[in-house]
């Protein structure tokens, strides 16, 4: 209590204007978060079959200050109707570290599945008693000259006529091989040159040379390998580089992603997720949401697929280099074999 020079009594308090500040929240704050209240709820109010194509983007307190400090911080986006910005910008916002951690966003993808009790299809490999043989060229009758290729040609023509037999010796590549490859593992196949490595990859993709003589079981989750659908399971990345080289890495991956059908990847999952979140009342992760969202849409000329797989990979930076081959300058050697890694990652195989 203090005195004035009047006579008059007062109290004097002593108040933190910073403490003040953050003491309760301005109008504008409380408005801001009632409009992105607002998006959330709009959004949940769309027919069941309209919900999974719009989703939510948060703009960061930079793009925020950038805006001057007006506008939504969150923004309604189409996932349909997405431009090459917007594309780029939802796989960033997605990977959310500056390190681009694609293991933060398939963890926070799987808990988000978890949450709702959808599983996630899991493939378990097992093969048993594997053998594979062929028959073959021995001495210089093997070596690929051009007197050979051309007694090759003579001699499988004859043979199909029945006239002729051409002399082989049977080779034997694999022998009585047993082993299983499981979910969720990374498993790391060993072997010196011409131990049969290939020849098992490809026996376990489905890509086996006709001319190879195989026995002993393969089985996909206890399916003969003949009854089920290897193509969309499992793919085999070959060794040879072979691409358009005209092409630049976007355009080769777009192509792939077209032609592959790739860009419905979690299109089977999205309609049962969005119902059971809403009926759980369970509001997801925005950044992810819009990922898994704009992952689902089909039928794009250019495809989401193609700008994660470029982040990923660390392709972005010659995304737009033609690919090239020997005759034709273009990317590196160790970005042409990622580029060929990355279309067989547009399948979003188990394998």
């Amino acid at each position: 209590m203090a005195a004035a020079s009047n006579g008059s009594e007062f109290f004097e308090l002593d108040v933190d204007p910073v403490r003040e500040s953050f003491s309760r929240p301005s109008n504008a704050e409380s408005l801001e978060d009632d409009e992105n209240e607002l998006v959330w709820e709009a959004i949940s109010r769309l027919p069941s079959n309209k919900r999974g194509n719009f989703a939510v983007m948060r703009k960061s307190p930079s793009e925020h200050d950038r805006s001057g400090g007006y506008g939504e911080r969150e923004e309604m986006i189409d996932v349909r109707r997405l431009d090459r910005h917007k594309r780029e910008l939802v796989v960033k916002k997605a990977l959310d570290t500056n390190a681009q951690d694609n293991h933060k966003l398939l963890s926070a993808i799987k808990e988000r599945l978890d949450r709702v009790g959808i599983e996630v299809p899991k493939v378990e490999v097992r093969f048993e008693n594997l053998n594979i043989s062929a028959k073959v060229q021995t001495g210089s009758r093997a070596l690929p000259t051009l007197i050979n290729v051309a007694r090759d040609l003579g001699e499988g023509l004859l043979t199909k006529l029945g006239i002729f037999r051409a002399k082989r010796f049977p080779l034997t590549i694999l022998n009585d091989i047993s082993g299983a490859v499981k979910p969720g593992r990374m498993t790391l196949l060993l072997g010196p040159p011409g131990s049969g490595k290939s020849t098992l990859l490809l026996a376990l993709a489905g890509k086996l040379a006709k001319n190879l003589k195989k026995s002993g079981n393969i089985t996909y989750n206890g399916q003969k390998i003949d009854d089920f659908y290897v193509q969309r399971t499992s793919a085999y990345i070959s060794q040879t580089d072979n691409h358009i080289a005209e092409l630049t890495v976007r355009e080769t991956l777009d192509f792939a992603a077209c032609w592959q059908g790739a860009s419905d990847g979690f299109g089977g999952y999205m309609e049962d997720l969005v119902r059971l979140e809403k009926e759980k009342n369970i509001r997801p992760n925005p950044e992810v949401d819009a990922f898994m969202k704009a992952s689902s849409v089909g039928g794009k000329k250019h495809s989401i697929s193609t700008d994660y797989v470029l982040k990923v990979l660390g392709l972005d930076v010659c995304s737009e280099t033609v690919v090239g081959n020997d005759m034709l300058r273009g990317v590196s050697g160790g970005q042409r074999k990622r580029v060929t890694t990355d279309d067989e990652l547009h399948h979003e195989f188990s394998l």
